[in-house]
């Protein structure tokens, strides 16, 4: 028996060593724990995490083991994460090419942001911005080349203060910059907007939910207060893989307004049999931000999304798609017809704000479908219509 007891108590203490060895990286030691106060006497490359994932931070002095300290959550499923430094007490530089030193200055309606490192360079790197100081719901705007030091924002709102951070990914390990922020100036957007184009009202520093299975809006009115609908694992992670499930669908003309789409976006919304949609942000789009997925027609007024890496409305049936006052910034296409179907669609935008498209506005392989484009600005939108469209038109829009 004692034989078995000091083998269980053996057992249990090399689990528990295993465990806590993979909240801090190789070499480490634990001086504190979240949400606790900890103290280094001289630059320290501090890193903060759990069950292998880590962000680090050069710092000094007295700091919160908090994800506002170091600027992003390197687990977020992890409520209690480590922070902790080389055993040797030094300051061993950040594995991922030592700390990244950000600038932002405003022009009008536009944040240019410039950096460097203070050693090594950079890997995999990402823009972030938010409108508050806190890393929490910061939303990636761009990702750029390892090789790149500057970065312009542009479409911003003047008198609105933005906040931006450079994440820098290397070997599976992340270091993130200083927060730098701007406020652009100059009488407004730039350019001033066309027939007043606004995108949503909604602001992403919302009440938070996080959403396991798909809302179903099947009648009558949703109104989401401006909440912001984190998709959970549940649905998808936000990629470009087929088969993610959506956070809402829509069916039989229901409306669903006030919404925000988090950054995890899944397959954003499915629309049957018609709908309409009023005052919707996707901060991250994910496969798509919105599908048409039976006929009908569909209303789209008031929206803003960003960072679709493919296409931002997708339609997969004979439909009537209408869209008024949408800004829609960083996309493969801002509308594409399932590839190879030949059904009528008849598409329209109008008052819309089409910024940074990797190949165009709309793209369709059917020689029966239409499309228009009104009273809309355009930045570095590529080419309006792509394919046999039957008719496709714009008026009214200009360029900036």
């Amino acid at each position: 028996m004692l034989r078995k007891l000091l083998l269980g108590g053996l057992l249990l203490a090399s689990a528990a060593s295993a465990w806590s060895a993979t909240n801090r990286p190789e070499g480490y030691v634990t001086i504190c724990r979240t949400p606790e106060t900890c103290s280094v006497s001289t630059s320290t490359n501090v890193a903060f995490g759990a069950s292998g994932q880590f962000v680090y931070k050069v710092l000094n002095g007295t700091f919160t083991c908090t994800v506002a300290t170091f600027g992003s959550d390197p687990i977020p499923e992890k409520s209690v994460k480590e922070c902790s430094v080389p055993s040797g007490g030094g300051t061993t530089p950040p594995p991922t090419g030592s700390t990244i030193s950000l600038s932002a200055s405003a022009g009008n309606g536009t944040v240019s942001l410039s950096w460097s490192y203070s050693s090594g360079s950079g890997a995999t790197q990402e823009v972030y911005r938010d409108l508050d100081a806190d890393p929490n719901g910061r939303v990636r705007i761009a990702s750029v080349s390892s090789s790149t030091r500057s970065y312009t924002d542009t479409g911003l709102t003047n008198g609105t203060t933005y906040y931006y951070t450079i994440k820098n990914t290397a070997s599976g390990v992340a270091t993130n910059s200083n927060v730098a922020s701007a406020t652009p100036s100059g009488g407004g957007t730039t350019p001033p907007p066309t027939g007043s184009i606004t995108g949503s009202s909604c602001s992403t520093s919302g009440a938070q939910t996080t959403v396991h299975a798909t809302i179903r809006v099947t009648s009558g009115t949703y109104d989401g207060g401006c909440q912001r609908f984190n998709a959970g694992s549940e649905l998808g992670d936000g990629s470009q893989s087929e088969g993610q499930d959506p956070v809402f669908r829509v069916e039989n003309g229901a409306t669903l307004r006030n919404v925000v789409i988090g950054t995890n976006g899944a397959d954003g919304i499915h629309t049957y049999n018609g709908a309409n949609l009023d005052n919707i942000y996707w901060m991250n789009v994910g496969e798509d931000a919105m599908t048409i997925k039976s006929s009908g027609t569909t209303t789209v007024s008031n929206i803003e999304g960003y960072d679709a890496d493919d296409k931002f409305f997708q339609v997969n049936a004979a439909s009537t798609l209408n869209v008024t006052n949408c800004i829609i910034h960083r996309a493969g296409k801002a509308l594409r017809q399932n590839g190879g179907t030949t059904f009528r669609v008849n598409v329209s935008f109008n008052r819309c704000d089409i910024n940074s498209m990797g190949e165009g506005v709309f793209r369709t392989d059917s020689s029966v479908s239409t499309a228009s484009l009104t009273n809309s600005r355009l930045h570095d939108a590529g080419t309006i219509c792509i394919g046999p469209w039957a008719s496709c038109s714009q008026s009214g829009n200009s360029s900036y």
